[in-house]
């Protein structure tokens, strides 16, 4: 008994292992391939991380450069008049006005919005505001008191900065507001003034300061000017754009920094350039590598369903051996016992009747011939494979001659069924074959008739031509072919699936034998539905260059004879 007797046996338990070991390779394969993808996608977010880093240096390098040049800015257009104001000067507030309109004018840079300012303007204790020009809008100067009214600067000291503020038109882009506010100055109580111009004015003095600008360190940047490798623009605290760089780049590597409350809130964006990233980091921004991955991960599974339909096909291949080799045994071991059966009552001297040594003798002929005819059946299969493409050896040949040797081997199998054979044979009809290969297809479908048709059935064949061929047709009383089989039948090993279940004898290679022997002639063999019931099978072999034209022969009459009989 088997330790195991559930678990399969042969190639079974094989394919078993192998189907495990390639569900755990495609795993394996599966797990590598996540890591990869984990280690690329870490690598890469590093990369970006320190791109990042350096986009900002970049923004606060030019968040320092527009804290540092806007105080400049303020002090050369605020001190003149603060120094005045501190020393004790009484200074009307119109010639307050007029200062400042022409310290902005007199600022020495490319930015005409800021030195030609909208309004300048001072504001009272009480609330008066003078600007010039005097025409300012009403809701203008409405803005200004309002915003200059939400200052707190610290007590006894002046304060500087500017404000961006929105403008009493929505459509209309952001105002900013340059102011002074002290505490008890002498001279003036209170004293606030300052100028109002558009925020992108702002961006003008940007773009100067960033002009020829290093915002990255030599040792990261190399000669590279920071327009090659970075995207720079200031914006407002709520994303108006006040400057931007020349060249823009997309903005997914990028940091800010802002200048503070005393700067309006400004904001400097800084955006490392994607193609820029191999000049600022070793190995450059590491690209993605999914569908790398992914197509491995696919050629993987590919590999692993290919094995799988292979190891199925062998499988298969596998049992049609093992239906084989139980077939060839059984269809061995009838005639070798009756041989040896009569051989050893023959020995014994127990056949003492002329008539029963005969039927012995006429016994172990019959036999003999049977499993001859078994054996060559199975060495030509063989040969057939061993020499795949290989030209047969041909000569002409009548075909009625090449098919009369073929019913004399398979005549004693008639005869002990009882089976008719009627047989239409014209002389005369010539074919470029081999004369044994012939042979063995009359052999071959005779035998499958006598094998799977009813004992006493009548079997006829039958050689005729047409279009330009000879036709070999076997036909049979048994209970044919179903038309879905009819391709499967030629195929090596292939059975029926109700002749395994009725356990008639058979190897499957016989028809094989037949459809490689007449492809090998440039002809072809198919089996068809015969007159009556019954299968017919059809043989179609090209006919001798000499008989390419139409014969004048007269097709023999077909014979009937009684059982065991042949014409």
């Amino acid at each position: 008994m088997r330790p195991f007797p559930n678990l399969p046996r042969g190639p079974f338990r094989g394919a078993t292992a192998l189907g495990v070991f390639l569900l755990a390779t495609l795993a394996l394969a599966g797990w590598l391939g996540y890591q990869a993808l984990d280690a690329a996608a870490s690598h890469r977010r590093t990369a970006e991380a320190v791109l990042r880093d350096y986009a900002g240096i970049a923004a606060v390098e030019l968040a320092r450069v527009g804290r540092s040049n806007l105080d400049d800015v303020l002090d050369d257009v605020f001190d003149p008049i603060s120094r005045r104001v501190r020393v004790g000067n009484r200074v009307p507030l119109e010639r307050i006005a007029l200062e400042m309109d022409d310290a902005m004018d007199e600022e020495r840079c490319p930015c005409p919005g800021f030195r030609s300012p909208l309004a300048v303007f001072t504001l009272d204790p009480g609330g008066i505001l003078s600007t010039r020009p005097d025409t300012l809008a009403p809701e203008t100067r409405t803005l200004i008191v309002q915003t200059m009214r939400t200052l707190q600067p610290p007590s006894g000291r002046s304060a500087t900065g500017i404000l961006i503020t929105a403008t009493p038109s929505a459509q209309d882009r952001p105002l900013a507001i340059g102011y002074v506010v002290s505490e008890d100055a002498p001279g003036i109580a209170d004293p606030t003034f300052g100028f109002l111009i558009r925020a992108e004015a702002l961006g003008e003095l940007f773009e100067d300061w960033y002009e020829g600008r290093r915002l990255l360190p030599q040792p990261i940047a190399g000669d590279q000017p920071s327009d090659s490798i970075l995207f720079v623009t200031v914006e407002t605290a709520t994303g108006a754009p006040v400057f931007a760089s020349p060249t823009a780049y997309p903005t997914e590597l990028s940091a800010t920094s802002d200048l503070g409350p005393e700067y309006g809130g400004l904001v400097v964006r800084s955006a490392i350039r994607p193609d820029a990233a191999s000049q600022l980091i070793i190995g450059g921004l590491p690209n993605s590598r999914l569908p790398l991955l992914a197509a491995l991960l696919l050629l993987t599974l590919g590999i692993g369903i290919a094995a799988v339909i292979q190891l199925r096909q062998e499988q298969s291949f596998q049992t049609l051996r093992e239906d084989f080799v139980s077939g060839v045994s059984h269809e061995l071991r009838t005639p070798l016992a009756q041989i040896r059966m009569f051989a050893e009552l023959q020995e014994a001297g127990k056949l003492r009747k002329p008539e029963d040594q005969a039927r012995a003798i006429s016994v172990i002929h019959r036999e003999a011939r049977r499993l001859s005819h078994l054996v060559e059946n199975i060495l030509q299969f063989s040969r057939l494979r061993r020499t795949a493409g290989r030209v047969l050896p041909r000569e002409r040949l009548d075909f009625a001659e090449a098919l009369e040797d073929g019913l004399d081997a398979v005549t004693p199998l008639l005869e002990e069924r009882g089976d008719r054979l009627i047989v239409t044979a014209p002389r005369g009809l010539s074919v470029h074959g081999n004369r044994d290969a012939i042979t063995r297809i009359v052999v071959n479908l005779l035998d499958n008739a006598v094998k799977y048709g009813p004992a006493g059935q009548t079997v006829r064949v039958g050689i005729d031509r047409v279009d330009g061929a000879a036709r070999l047709t076997v036909s049979d009383q048994g209970p044919g072919v179903p038309p879905g089989d009819r391709e499967q039948v030629w195929k090596p090993y292939r059975r029926l699936e109700r002749d395994v279940k009725a356990r008639l004898p058979g190897t499957g290679i016989g028809l094989s034998v037949v459809s490689e022997l007449a492809s090998l002639h440039e002809g072809r063999a198919w089996v068809e539905d015969a007159e009556g019931g019954g299968a017919r099978f059809v043989v179609e072999l090209p006919l001798a260059p000499a008989e390419a034209s139409p014969i004048d022969a007269t097709p023999a009459p077909a014979l009937r004879v009684p059982a065991g009989g042949r014409a």
